[in-house]
Formats: structure tokens, sequence, C-alpha cells
């Protein structure tokens, strides 16, 4: 075998090779500041308690339903129909 093949001593000789290494340091950008939401008006907290009014009524009706329906059933059955 050629032993020129394996010689690498020009590349010891040669400048070092140069490397460029990416920056890794961190970087924050600056906060991003949010808007601010408005502030609730007295008309928006009643808007928001009478749709929260609104949903209880109908859960408490379905409930008086159910009561009646069973309490029907067992009035009757109490009177021997």
């Amino acid at each position: 075998m050629n032993d020129h093949a394996y010689d690498i001593s020009y590349l010891l000789e040669s400048e070092p090779a140069r490397v460029e290494v990416p920056d890794t340091r961190v970087t924050r950008a600056a906060p991003t500041t949010l808007p601010k939401p408005p502030k609730p008006s007295v008309a928006d907290a009643q808007e928001a308690m009478a749709r929260e009014l609104l949903q209880a009524a109908e859960a408490h009706e379905e409930l008086i339903r159910q009561y009646l329906r069973f309490s029907g059933s067992t009035v009757q059955e109490s009177f021997g129909q």
C-alpha cells in the first residue's frame, strides 16, 4: 500500500480549522403588555346575574316537574288507583 495515502501530517501543519458555533445564549424578548380588559360596569354585573338566574330557574322548574311526577304517582298508588 502507499504510505502517502495515510499521511495526514499536512493537516497538522496547516492552519487550525475554524468552526463557527452559534450563540446558544437565551435572550428574552421584552414582555408584551396585554391591554387591560374594560372595567365591568353595574349593567354588566346585572346582566351576568340575570343569565345565571334564568339558568337556575330552568333547572328549578325541571326539579319541580320531576317532583310532581313522582308525588303524583305515589298519591295515585295510595288511593288504590
